[in-house]
Protein backbone atom coordinates (compact mmCIF):
# COMPACT_ATOMS: atom_id res chain seq x y z
CA UNK A 1 0.00 0.00 0.00
CA UNK A 2 1.17 3.68 -0.59
CA UNK A 3 0.47 6.79 1.23
CA UNK A 4 1.53 10.26 -0.39
CA UNK A 5 2.21 13.33 2.47
CA UNK A 6 2.47 16.99 1.52
CA UNK A 7 3.92 19.51 3.74
CA UNK A 8 7.51 20.96 5.40
CA UNK A 9 10.54 20.01 7.21
CA UNK A 10 12.08 18.63 10.93
CA UNK A 11 14.19 16.20 13.11
CA UNK A 12 14.83 12.70 12.61
CA UNK A 13 12.50 10.54 13.39
CA UNK A 14 13.94 7.18 11.46
CA UNK A 15 11.83 3.95 10.05
CA UNK A 16 8.45 3.32 10.93
CA UNK A 17 8.60 1.76 14.81
CA UNK A 18 5.56 -0.02 15.20
CA UNK A 19 5.91 -0.94 18.81
CA UNK A 20 6.99 2.45 19.94
CA UNK A 21 3.71 4.09 20.99
CA UNK A 22 0.46 3.11 22.58
CA UNK A 23 -2.40 1.28 21.05
CA UNK A 24 -5.44 2.78 20.50
CA UNK A 25 -7.60 1.56 23.38
CA UNK A 26 -4.58 2.40 25.34
CA UNK A 27 -3.89 6.11 24.36
CA UNK A 28 -7.78 6.96 24.24
CA UNK A 29 -7.17 6.06 28.25
CA UNK A 30 -4.03 8.02 28.98
CA UNK A 31 -5.42 11.05 27.09
CA UNK A 32 -8.54 10.89 28.86
CA UNK A 33 -7.05 10.42 32.50
CA UNK A 34 -4.08 13.44 31.71
CA UNK A 35 -6.89 15.41 30.72
CA UNK A 36 -8.46 15.33 34.03
CA UNK A 37 -5.49 15.97 35.89
CA UNK A 38 -4.88 19.53 37.88
CA UNK A 39 -0.80 19.49 38.20
CA UNK A 40 1.75 19.63 34.90
CA UNK A 41 4.47 16.58 34.64
CA UNK A 42 7.83 17.14 35.18
CA UNK A 43 8.76 19.65 31.91
CA UNK A 44 12.82 18.57 32.40
CA UNK A 45 12.19 14.87 31.98
CA UNK A 46 9.32 14.84 29.87
CA UNK A 47 9.16 13.67 26.41
CA UNK A 48 10.05 15.51 24.43
CA UNK A 49 12.01 18.46 28.03
CA UNK A 50 10.00 22.03 27.50
CA UNK A 51 13.11 23.36 27.08
CA UNK A 52 13.73 20.81 23.46
CA UNK A 53 10.12 20.93 22.09
CA UNK A 54 10.74 23.98 20.54
CA UNK A 55 13.28 22.14 18.31
CA UNK A 56 11.53 18.85 18.25
CA UNK A 57 10.62 18.59 14.59
CA UNK A 58 11.49 15.95 11.76
CA UNK A 59 14.43 16.88 9.68
CA UNK A 60 14.71 13.73 6.97
CA UNK A 61 11.98 14.87 4.76
CA UNK A 62 14.69 15.73 1.40
CA UNK A 63 14.55 19.35 1.14
CA UNK A 64 13.03 18.97 -2.66
CA UNK A 65 9.79 18.23 -1.23
CA UNK A 66 9.08 20.47 0.81
CA UNK A 67 8.70 24.45 -0.68
CA UNK A 68 9.75 27.40 1.58
CA UNK A 69 9.40 29.92 -1.00
CA UNK A 70 7.39 32.71 -1.86
CA UNK A 71 7.49 32.55 -5.97
CA UNK A 72 6.25 29.94 -8.24
CA UNK A 73 8.36 26.48 -8.44
CA UNK A 74 7.70 23.20 -9.72
CA UNK A 75 7.00 20.06 -7.15
CA UNK A 76 9.82 17.63 -7.57
CA UNK A 77 9.61 15.71 -10.46
CA UNK A 78 10.74 12.67 -8.66
CA UNK A 79 8.20 12.89 -5.83
CA UNK A 80 6.99 9.29 -6.02
CA UNK A 81 10.55 7.77 -5.38
CA UNK A 82 12.24 10.84 -3.10
CA UNK A 83 9.28 11.92 -1.54
CA UNK A 84 8.10 8.29 0.33
CA UNK A 85 7.79 6.98 3.98
CA UNK A 86 5.73 4.11 5.73
CA UNK A 87 6.10 0.88 3.17
CA UNK A 88 8.12 2.30 0.35
CA UNK A 89 7.46 -1.38 -0.86
CA UNK A 90 3.86 -1.19 -0.84
CA UNK A 91 1.71 -1.28 -3.70
CA UNK A 92 -1.44 0.93 -2.81
CA UNK A 93 -0.57 4.70 -1.56
CA UNK A 94 -2.10 7.82 -0.33
CA UNK A 95 -1.46 11.13 -0.87
CA UNK A 96 -1.50 13.73 2.00
CA UNK A 97 -0.71 17.25 0.97
CA UNK A 98 -0.87 20.77 2.57
CA UNK A 99 1.14 22.62 4.64
CA UNK A 100 3.10 22.77 8.00
CA UNK A 101 -0.23 20.46 9.28
CA UNK A 102 0.75 18.12 7.13
CA UNK A 103 3.79 18.07 8.18
CA UNK A 104 3.77 17.76 11.65
CA UNK A 105 1.75 14.52 10.81
CA UNK A 106 4.83 12.84 8.77
CA UNK A 107 6.18 11.00 11.70
CA UNK A 108 3.10 9.49 12.96
CA UNK A 109 2.16 8.41 9.19
CA UNK A 110 5.43 7.07 9.03
CA UNK A 111 4.78 4.35 11.36
CA UNK A 112 1.50 3.31 10.08
CA UNK A 113 2.57 3.58 7.14
CA UNK A 114 4.72 0.71 8.00
CA UNK A 115 2.30 -1.08 9.97
CA UNK A 116 -0.28 -0.95 7.58
CA UNK A 117 1.84 -1.59 4.49
CA UNK A 118 1.00 1.77 2.82
CA UNK A 119 3.61 3.77 0.96
CA UNK A 120 3.58 7.42 2.53
CA UNK A 121 4.67 10.41 0.02
CA UNK A 122 4.94 13.23 0.93
CA UNK A 123 5.09 17.06 -0.55
CA UNK A 124 4.06 20.52 0.76
CA UNK A 125 4.54 23.97 0.57
CA UNK A 126 5.09 26.05 3.95
CA UNK A 127 2.35 28.34 4.97
CA UNK A 128 -0.03 27.29 1.94
CA UNK A 129 -3.07 25.45 2.83
CA UNK A 130 -4.28 22.93 0.23
CA UNK A 131 -7.24 25.38 -0.65
CA UNK A 132 -7.38 27.24 -4.30
CA UNK A 133 -7.96 31.35 -3.01
CA UNK A 134 -9.88 33.40 -5.63
CA UNK A 135 -6.87 35.76 -4.90
CA UNK A 136 -4.14 35.66 -6.73
CA UNK A 137 -2.55 39.54 -6.29
CA UNK A 138 -1.80 39.20 -2.87
CA UNK A 139 2.06 38.44 -2.34
CA UNK A 140 3.06 34.71 -2.34
CA UNK A 141 -0.73 33.68 -3.53
CA UNK A 142 -0.07 33.11 -7.07
CA UNK A 143 2.73 30.82 -5.97
CA UNK A 144 0.32 29.10 -3.73
CA UNK A 145 -2.29 28.31 -6.34
CA UNK A 146 0.24 27.18 -8.60
CA UNK A 147 1.44 24.71 -5.93
CA UNK A 148 -1.94 23.29 -4.94
CA UNK A 149 -2.51 23.03 -8.73
CA UNK A 150 0.35 21.42 -9.14
CA UNK A 151 -0.43 18.55 -6.11
CA UNK A 152 -3.70 17.76 -7.96
CA UNK A 153 -1.95 16.92 -10.74
CA UNK A 154 0.26 14.68 -9.09
CA UNK A 155 -2.88 13.00 -7.77
CA UNK A 156 -3.64 12.69 -11.25
CA UNK A 157 -0.36 11.40 -12.17
CA UNK A 158 0.23 8.46 -9.74
CA UNK A 159 -3.42 7.81 -8.94
CA UNK A 160 -3.12 6.89 -5.19
CA UNK A 161 -6.38 5.25 -3.91
CA UNK A 162 -6.32 7.43 -1.09
CA UNK A 163 -5.59 11.63 -0.86
CA UNK A 164 -5.52 13.45 2.50
CA UNK A 165 -5.08 17.09 2.57
CA UNK A 166 -4.29 18.85 5.63
CA UNK A 167 -3.66 22.74 6.15
CA UNK A 168 -4.52 25.21 8.46
CA UNK A 169 -3.85 28.54 6.44
CA UNK A 170 -6.77 30.94 5.66
CA UNK A 171 -6.12 32.44 2.24
CA UNK A 172 -7.07 36.22 2.93
CA UNK A 173 -9.46 37.87 0.36
CA UNK A 174 -9.16 41.08 -1.97
CA UNK A 175 -10.36 43.01 1.24
CA UNK A 176 -7.75 41.42 3.04
CA UNK A 177 -10.68 39.88 5.50
CA UNK A 178 -10.19 35.86 6.10
CA UNK A 179 -13.46 34.07 4.19
CA UNK A 180 -16.86 33.54 5.35
CA UNK A 181 -17.40 29.80 5.73
CA UNK A 182 -19.49 29.61 2.29
CA UNK A 183 -16.43 31.22 1.05
CA UNK A 184 -13.78 28.39 2.35
CA UNK A 185 -15.95 25.57 1.83
CA UNK A 186 -15.92 26.87 -1.90
CA UNK A 187 -12.15 27.38 -1.52
CA UNK A 188 -11.64 23.34 -0.89
CA UNK A 189 -14.23 22.28 -3.25
CA UNK A 190 -12.21 23.25 -5.83
CA UNK A 191 -9.58 21.37 -4.39
CA UNK A 192 -11.47 18.68 -4.37
CA UNK A 193 -13.43 18.79 -7.21
CA UNK A 194 -9.94 19.11 -9.04
CA UNK A 195 -8.90 15.76 -6.99
CA UNK A 196 -11.94 13.71 -8.70
CA UNK A 197 -10.21 12.60 -12.09
CA UNK A 198 -7.85 10.57 -10.21
CA UNK A 199 -10.51 8.14 -8.82
CA UNK A 200 -8.70 8.53 -5.19
CA UNK A 201 -10.76 8.37 -2.14
CA UNK A 202 -10.87 11.86 -0.40
CA UNK A 203 -10.07 11.49 3.75
CA UNK A 204 -10.72 14.99 5.60
CA UNK A 205 -8.15 14.98 9.01
CA UNK A 206 -9.48 16.66 11.98
CA UNK A 207 -7.49 19.61 13.27
CA UNK A 208 -5.34 19.23 16.73
CA UNK A 209 -6.32 21.78 19.05
CA UNK A 210 -4.72 25.46 18.24
CA UNK A 211 -4.16 27.75 20.56
CA UNK A 212 -5.75 30.93 18.51
CA UNK A 213 -4.94 34.59 20.45
CA UNK A 214 -8.89 34.28 20.42
CA UNK A 215 -9.00 31.86 22.81
CA UNK A 216 -6.15 32.21 24.91
CA UNK A 217 -2.99 34.53 25.07
CA UNK A 218 -1.03 31.79 26.10
CA UNK A 219 0.91 29.07 24.21
CA UNK A 220 1.62 25.61 25.42
CA UNK A 221 5.75 26.42 25.85
CA UNK A 222 4.84 29.45 28.24
CA UNK A 223 1.66 28.48 29.82
CA UNK A 224 3.55 25.17 31.18
CA UNK A 225 6.37 27.08 32.01
CA UNK A 226 4.26 29.34 34.50
CA UNK A 227 1.30 26.90 35.43
CA UNK A 228 2.85 23.51 35.45
CA UNK A 229 1.09 23.51 38.80
CA UNK A 230 -2.16 24.48 37.37
CA UNK A 231 -2.39 22.61 34.25
CA UNK A 232 -6.43 23.51 33.50
CA UNK A 233 -4.95 27.28 32.84
CA UNK A 234 -2.85 25.63 30.11
CA UNK A 235 -6.27 23.48 28.25
CA UNK A 236 -8.55 24.19 25.25
CA UNK A 237 -12.17 22.84 25.81
CA UNK A 238 -13.83 20.41 22.72
CA UNK A 239 -16.09 23.20 22.66
CA UNK A 240 -13.91 25.65 21.55
CA UNK A 241 -11.72 23.73 18.92
CA UNK A 242 -14.92 23.26 17.29
CA UNK A 243 -15.26 26.88 16.70
CA UNK A 244 -12.14 27.26 14.72
CA UNK A 245 -13.06 28.08 11.03
CA UNK A 246 -11.13 25.74 9.15
CA UNK A 247 -12.45 22.56 11.59
CA UNK A 248 -16.27 24.19 10.70
CA UNK A 249 -15.30 24.48 7.00
CA UNK A 250 -13.90 21.01 6.56
CA UNK A 251 -17.26 19.79 8.70
CA UNK A 252 -19.19 21.64 5.90
CA UNK A 253 -17.31 19.94 3.20
CA UNK A 254 -17.10 16.56 4.15
CA UNK A 255 -21.49 16.91 4.72
CA UNK A 256 -21.71 18.67 1.18
CA UNK A 257 -19.63 16.22 -0.80
CA UNK A 258 -20.31 13.19 1.34
CA UNK A 259 -17.06 12.73 2.69
CA UNK A 260 -15.08 11.18 5.68
CA UNK A 261 -13.38 13.13 8.28
CA UNK A 262 -10.69 10.66 10.28
CA UNK A 263 -11.84 11.27 14.02
CA UNK A 264 -8.07 11.89 15.39
CA UNK A 265 -9.44 14.57 17.83
CA UNK A 266 -9.48 11.76 20.43
CA UNK A 267 -5.30 11.33 20.27
CA UNK A 268 -5.40 14.99 22.20
CA UNK A 269 -8.81 15.50 23.85
CA UNK A 270 -10.97 13.71 26.40
CA UNK A 271 -14.32 14.40 26.33
CA UNK A 272 -14.34 17.77 27.80
CA UNK A 273 -10.69 19.06 27.51
CA UNK A 274 -7.76 19.06 25.73
CA UNK A 275 -3.89 17.71 26.94
CA UNK A 276 -0.66 19.59 26.73
CA UNK A 277 1.06 16.90 27.42
CA UNK A 278 -0.23 12.89 27.78
CA UNK A 279 1.05 10.73 30.79
CA UNK A 280 1.62 7.60 30.62
CA UNK A 281 2.94 4.75 32.97
CA UNK A 282 6.56 6.11 33.93
CA UNK A 283 6.61 8.85 31.45
CA UNK A 284 4.66 12.31 30.47
CA UNK A 285 4.89 13.19 26.90
CA UNK A 286 4.39 16.63 25.89
CA UNK A 287 2.33 17.29 22.78
CA UNK A 288 2.95 20.51 20.90
CA UNK A 289 6.10 22.33 19.50
CA UNK A 290 4.37 25.48 19.40
CA UNK A 291 0.95 27.25 19.29
CA UNK A 292 -0.34 25.20 16.03
CA UNK A 293 1.66 22.19 15.71
CA UNK A 294 2.42 18.91 17.25
CA UNK A 295 5.92 17.76 18.11
CA UNK A 296 7.94 15.04 16.41
CA UNK A 297 8.02 13.12 19.41
CA UNK A 298 4.58 12.77 20.21
CA UNK A 299 3.80 12.49 16.50
CA UNK A 300 5.58 9.42 16.02
CA UNK A 301 4.41 7.98 19.87
CA UNK A 302 0.67 8.07 17.99
CA UNK A 303 1.70 6.29 15.41
CA UNK A 304 0.50 3.06 16.50
CA UNK A 305 -3.02 4.44 17.08
CA UNK A 306 -3.26 6.70 14.06
CA UNK A 307 -2.85 3.27 12.42
CA UNK A 308 -5.55 1.57 14.31
CA UNK A 309 -7.87 4.74 13.09
CA UNK A 310 -6.44 4.62 9.61
CA UNK A 311 -7.55 1.05 9.31
CA UNK A 312 -11.39 2.30 9.14
CA UNK A 313 -11.16 4.30 6.48
CA UNK A 314 -8.97 3.24 3.56
CA UNK A 315 -9.99 0.78 0.91
CA UNK A 316 -9.24 -3.02 1.14
CA UNK A 317 -8.90 -3.35 -2.27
Amino acid sequence: MSIVLISTPSRSFGAGSPDSGPSLKQLISYVDASSQLKHGPNVSTSLPSLSEASNDSESVIPYECVSIATKPEPIPSSADSTCVFGDKGATRTILLFGDSQAQMWVPAFNVAGTILKWKIVFIAKDGCGPWISPVTSSPGSSACNQWVHSEIALADQLKPQVVMPVGLSLSTLSNDQYPTTDQFVSEVQSMIHGIEPSHAKILLLQEIPQFYSYFTSATPEGCLTIHSSTIRNCELTVKQIKTIETTVGLKAVATKDGLSTVPTRELFCGSVRCDVFVDSPGESHLIYQDWAHMNATYSKWIGRALAQILAKYLPTS
